[in-house]
């Protein structure tokens, strides 16, 4: 477990913990960066990465089955726990606990922790969060949504476009011109210290106050009820080694800080998504080199 800490986990929070000291530093906007990473350095990762993917089609669809069958419990778990409060703080909760940091952490804590191969299968799984996210985020955790802004999302964002072309050039075998080849790898290899950059100014930005009940109960089930779920719903429709890694490891991730922004742009309650977030992003220092180790028998 130490091996795993020094060696996967660390170096993740070490940039984290840069892009928010040079945040604190020169007072740097969160936005810019964002967008830098989600329209331009993500995608092409995404790109690159699925148009030479060696999983077969089989093997994705039990992979999004068992990660839409995990969503599924946890919103019924999380809303049988929460029915009794306030419907703000009820819909908070339950978003807090579907939408994991599929990107920021994920993807380059499954790159250290299990290769490109763990990379892989952790976009696959990073894509149709974020698709998820940005398009039911709003529902759960704000007051209102504009309408057809669900459907604007989904078909706006470059991501999903970049894993359809990505999964359809790797079908027929197309292969890039030389100089898009390596701009698109350039880019790609942009992606994560930029997610991780992202996230620490993000950080560096949160203000919480002492965490509340729902908080720690939020936390807990992320960081340590879904993970155990995760393994159980992944051997249940059948994955296994590095599948079976990457649904438990998705389901492991603490809570999106998107989320909190998300709450704030709809008006929804943000002071609980932003202590539930900071809250599970300190812990997962914790949890998430215990979940790796337990998993790296998965590992081939």
């Amino acid at each position: 477990m130490a091996d795993v800490l020094l060696a996967v986990v660390i170096p993740v929070f070490a940039v984290i913990a840069v892009g928010a000291l040079l945040a604190r530093r020169f007072d740097l906007d969160v936005g810019p960066i964002t967008r830098l990473a989600i329209y331009g350095a993500v995608p092409a990762l995404v790109f690159r990465t699925l148009s030479s993917m060696s999983l077969e089609l089989g093997a994705i669809v039990r992979l999004l089955t068992g990660y839409v069958v995990l969503l599924l419990a946890l919103a019924a778990l999380s809303w049988v726990i929460v029915r009794t409060s306030p419907a703000a703080a009820r819909r908070a909760f339950v978003g807090s606990t579907l939408f994991g940091n599929a990107a920021n952490m994920m993807l380059p804590i499954s790159l250290f922790a299990f290769g490109e191969a763990g990379l892989e299968r952790a976009l696959l799984l990073y894509v149709v969060t974020a698709l998820l996210m940005f398009s039911l985020g709003p529902l759960l955790v704000g007051r209102a949504t504009r309408p057809g802004q669900a459907v604007r999302t989904v078909f706006g964002f470059p991501v999903l476009w970049a894993a359809l072309f990505g999964l359809a050039a790797g079908a027929m075998g197309l292969e890039l011109p030389l100089g898009v080849g390596r701009a698109v790898g350039l880019l790609a290899d942009a992606a994560v210290p930029l997610v991780l950059l992202s996230l620490g100014v993000q950080m560096s930005r949160a203000r919480a106050l002492w965490p509340s009940s729902l908080n720690v109960a939020a936390v807990t089930i992320k960081l340590v009820v879904a993970p155990a779920l995760g393994y159980g719903i992944g051997r249940m429709v059948g994955l296994g080694g590095l599948d079976l890694a990457a649904l438990v490891l998705v389901a492991a991730m603490p809570t999106a800080i998107n989320l909190a922004m998300l709450a704030v742009e709809f008006d929804g309650d943000a002071a609980q998504v932003g202590r539930t977030v900071l809250l599970g992003t300190v812990a997962s220092l914790v949890t998430l080199p215990v979940v790796i180790a337990l998993l790296a028998p998965l590992s081939p």
